[in-house]
Formats: C-alpha cells, structure tokens, sequence
C-alpha cells in the first residue's frame, strides 16, 4: 500500500492554529504585546493560507 499525501488544506490549517496559538501564549506570558491591531492581520492570513491551500490542492 502506497504512503499517502497529506491534505494541504488540512497542513496549512493546522500549522496557522499552532501559530495562532503560539502567539496567543506569548501574549499571556508577556513576552510579546498582542493587541487586536496586530492579531487581526494573523488571523486573517492564517485564513487566507487554509484556503490558498485548499484551492491549489483541488484539481
């Protein structure tokens, strides 16, 4: 049985809620300040890549 490819769509979501969530410990901890003005911007990119991957794994 061949060895399957991972999901791009399901890579990319993941590794945009592991960064969402690294940013959102660092905020808790202090080390970064986190405000709505910067958190927005990630989110929103974070999306963007789910769904950029999601379109070019399609054929």
């Amino acid at each position: 049985m061949p060895a399957r490819r991972p999901d791009a769509a399901s890579l990319a979501a993941g590794i945009a809620v592991l960064v969402i969530a690294l940013l959102m410990l660092l905020d808790e901890r202090g080390s970064i300040d986190l405000s709505f003005a910067v958190f927005a911007p990630v989110a929103c990119a974070a999306i963007g890549a789910v769904f950029l991957a999601a379109g070019l794994s399609r054929r």
